[in-house]
């Protein structure tokens, strides 16, 4: 499974009116209940983890790893969503990654999301079924909602 993954929003809050808490590393601090969700759910699975999230090229993957490991995340395929438009700031997220899922030929149960974007609503359905929708401003926080989505069959949608 190809597991995109954000950080602000998910890993950590995103709420304007607080400050995001640093690690001894000079990264955001990621919220521990986050962490945990994961380390139950997707933690050392062969699954690949492909960082969505807007500090996706701040550092190399050997530093993402690093990054990750020290928070208690130990991710075996970790790869960064490359996408090439010549003005990234008018690309939404759910661009990114639908073209990201054409590019790769990808079907909706080889996918998981965990964002906090709103354009993600805008997802076809059946790639929608595999988002998780956090809250901004308290990140992942819902095993429930997460193990919900893994066990969901994805519907077949048909083009016409």
């Amino acid at each position: 499974m190809i597991i995109f993954l954000d950080i602000d929003g998910v890993m950590v809050h995103a709420n304007p009116h607080r400050m995001v808490e640093l690690d001894y590393d000079g990264f955001y601090k990621f919220n521990k209940k986050a962490v945990e969700i994961l380390q139950n759910t997707i933690y050392k699975t062969k699954d690949r983890v492909v960082l969505s999230t807007s500090h996706r090229n701040k550092y190399n993957l050997k530093e993402w790893k690093e990054i990750f490991e020290k928070r208690g995340l130990f991710f075996d395929f970790l790869s960064v969503l490359d996408v090439n438009y010549s003005n990234t700031s008018t690309v939404s997220r759910k661009t990114e990654i639908i073209d990201w899922i054409n590019r790769h030929k990808l079907k909706p149960e080889e996918v998981l999301i965990m964002d906090d974007d709103k354009s993600l609503n805008d997802l076809p359905l059946n790639f929608k079924e595999r988002l998780v929708l956090t809250n901004p401003y308290v990140g992942l926080n819902n095993q429930n909602e997460l193990k919900s989505v893994l066990k969901r069959k994805v519907k077949k949608t048909v083009s016409g």
